[in-house]
C-alpha cells in the first residue's frame, strides 16, 4: 500500500519591491482646430510676412532667403496629466517630411525662450533674432539629418527619426523653463544653393501627416 506523502512548503523570504510605472502621452496636431500644438516658419525673403495658415512649414538655408520653422505642443493637453514630479525618461518630436534636400543636411532644434504666436510670428519679431546662424549650434537640444545618403533621413512622404527634447520636456514638466516651444533651422545657413526641408503642419489637416510629440515619462 502507497504510504501518504508529505509536502514540505519551503519559506521563501520575500522582499519588498517598488514598481516602476511608465506612461506615454501623444500629441498630435490634428484635426486642424486642435489647440494642442502650434506651427509656422518665418522667412528671410519675406521678412514682415506670416505663414501660420499655412498646410507645409520649411527650414531652408540659402542666402538671403533662410527659413525656420517654429513650433509648440501644449503639454498640459495629455489626456493624463503629467505630474510636476514625473520622470521623463523619453520625449521625441515627429515631424511628417513631404520634400528633402538634395545633399544631405543638418536639422537643429532649439528651446525657444521668449513668447510667439503661430499667427503673429515673423523672420523679423522672431525670438531668436534675424542674425543668421543664430543660436549657435552648440546651443542646441537635438539634430537630426535629412536629405540624400548618407542621412540619417533619405526618404520623403514618411515620418523622419526625430528629434530628442527630452531635456526640454523635463524642465517644461518640472516648471524650470517656461514652454515655448522650439524652433528648428538648417544647421548651417546662408547655403550657396537652396537646401529645403519641407514639413506637413497641423494646417494639412491630414492624421497620417501630423506633427507629433511623443512623452514617455514615469511617476
Amino acid at each position: 500500500m502507497a504510504g501518504a506523502g508529505t509536502v514540505m512548503a519551503a519559506t521563501l523570504p520575500l522582499g519588498s519591491k517598488t514598481l516602476t510605472v511608465y506612461r506615454t502621452c501623444t500629441l498630435t496636431a490634428t484635426p486642424s482646430t486642435s489647440t494642442a500644438e502650434t506651427d509656422t516658419y518665418v522667412n528671410q525673403s519675406a521678412p514682415t510676412g506670416n505663414n501660420g495658415t499655412g498646410t507645409t512649414m520649411d527650414s531652408r538655408s540659402s542666402n538671403g532667403t533662410n527659413r525656420r520653422i517654429y513650433l509648440r505642443f501644449d503639454l498640459t493637453k495629455c489626456r493624463t496629466s503629467i505630474p510636476a514630479s514625473a520622470t521623463v525618461r523619453q520625449a521625441l518630436l515627429r515631424l511628417y517630411v513631404t520634400a528633402l534636400p538634395a545633399v544631405c543636411r543638418t536639422e537643429d532644434i532649439f528651446r525657444v525662450g521668449g513668447s510667439w504666436t503661430e499667427t503673429g510670428i515673423t523672420w523679423n519679431n522672431q525670438p531668436f533674432g534675424t542674425t543668421v546662424n543664430n543660436p549657435p549650434t552648440a546651443q542646441r537640444t537635438s539634430a537630426i539629418t535629412v536629405g540624400g545618403a548618407p542621412c540619417q533621413n533619405t526618404t520623403a512622404n514618411t515620418y523622419v527619426n526625430g528629434w530628442d527634447v527630452t531635456a526640454d520636456a523635463t524642465a517644461f514638466v518640472a516648471g524650470s523653463a517656461t514652454n515655448f516651444g522650439w524652433m528648428i533651422r538648417d544647421d548651417t545657413e546662408n547655403s550657396a544653393t537652396a537646401r529645403t526641408a519641407t514639413f506637413s503642419t497641423r494646417e494639412a489637416n491630414v492624421l497620417a501627416q501630423s506633427p507629433q510629440l511623443v512623452v514617455t515619462y514615469s511617476t
